[in-house]
């Protein structure tokens, strides 16, 4: 719709120019004065046009920074939101951590534990068990005897 606007401002403008350089020719006015007056009116359809891509330019701006303020209204509460996530994510890592740290305490101490209880056990049920074998031994090689 502007460039119809630029379009038509053209058209006047070639007209208006055609109607001086006719009123110059018929009044006898000198070569310079109807270049100066077609130079004047060029000039003021060039303007004319410059303020019609101007307008445009202004409108564009405008709704541009329409855009960015809607945008921004949307993206706000966004990123609070994500904030708040990112916050409460980083408790739960917390929380983590303690867990993951509680359970290499308890596993350390569990290794200990079946440490002592190998040292304790180890060496007196081999005992034990070396004392039953050959204490079976001996009285098989007793009943052998005795039969």
């Amino acid at each position: 719709m502007r460039s119809r606007g630029t379009v038509a401002a053209v058209i006047v403008a070639l007209v208006v120019i055609i109607v001086f350089v006719a009123a110059g020719a018929l009044l006898e006015a000198s070569f310079f004065g109807v270049a100066a007056i077609v130079a004047a009116v060029a000039f003021g359809a060039a303007m004319l046009g410059l303020m019609a891509v101007l307008l445009t330019l202004v409108g564009t701006i405008r709704e541009l920074t329409n855009t960015v303020e809607q945008i921004t209204q949307q993206t706000v509460p966004l990123l609070g939101g994500i904030n708040e996530t990112v916050a409460g994510v980083n408790t739960e890592l917390a929380r983590v951590d303690g867990v993951v740290a509680s359970v290499q305490h308890i596993s350390s101490q569990a290794e200990r534990i079946a440490d002592v209880v190998h040292a304790a056990v180890a060496n007196p049920l081999i005992k034990a068990i070396a004392f039953t074998a050959g204490t079976g031994a001996a009285l098989r090689a007793a009943r052998k005897v005795k039969d």
